[in-house]
């Protein structure tokens, strides 16, 4: 695959995250599920923007060719198992951070590489986010306000 082919897939990536993650802050009934696809959507965006302004720099003048359908490919997901929903985002989160993997070792030049390692590694960060809220979900991790515990702890 070429570097201009690995840009495009990324970038393709990037938006189809986007498109994901809109959609399921939207569909989750439970508003701390919704909160953590929305949280994520700046993120996807902000690499976008940064990989065009790096095609742009290294391709000058040349088109960026992107898939042609942007949207999500969400196969068999139950939507009304959210845990299935997290453990696919996760899945395409691994991707993403094999794709920058991938960059990073064609980069022709260091900044270009540390920035593509640097987004490798935000994207296990994301992986991270969405396995974290499966354990929520499950129980295994309960969110409490450190001021709940006022007065309960002896000084």
């Amino acid at each position: 695959m070429t570097k201009k082919e690995l840009y495009g897939l990324a970038i393709s990536a990037e938006i189809k995250a986007q498109n994901l993650y809109r959609a399921l802050s939207k569909s989750f009934s439970k508003p701390e599920a919704s909160t953590v696809f929305a949280q994520l959507i700046p993120y996807e965006e902000m690499h976008e923007a940064k990989l065009r302004e790096l095609f742009a720099l290294e391709f000058p003048g040349e088109e960026l060719v992107l898939e042609e359908n942007l949207l999500p490919d969400l196969p068999h997901l139950r939507i009304r198992e959210p845990k299935d929903i997290l453990e696919f985002a996760i899945s395409k989160e691994e991707e993403a951070n094999n794709i920058y993997i991938s960059l990073a070792n064609v980069a022709t030049d260091e900044s270009s590489k540390e920035l593509m390692l640097r987004f490798a590694t935000e994207e296990l960060h994301h992986k991270t986010i969405l396995f974290t809220e499966i354990q929520r979900m499950q129980g295994m991790i309960q969110w409490f306000d450190p001021s709940e515990l006022n007065g309960m702890v002896e000084e």
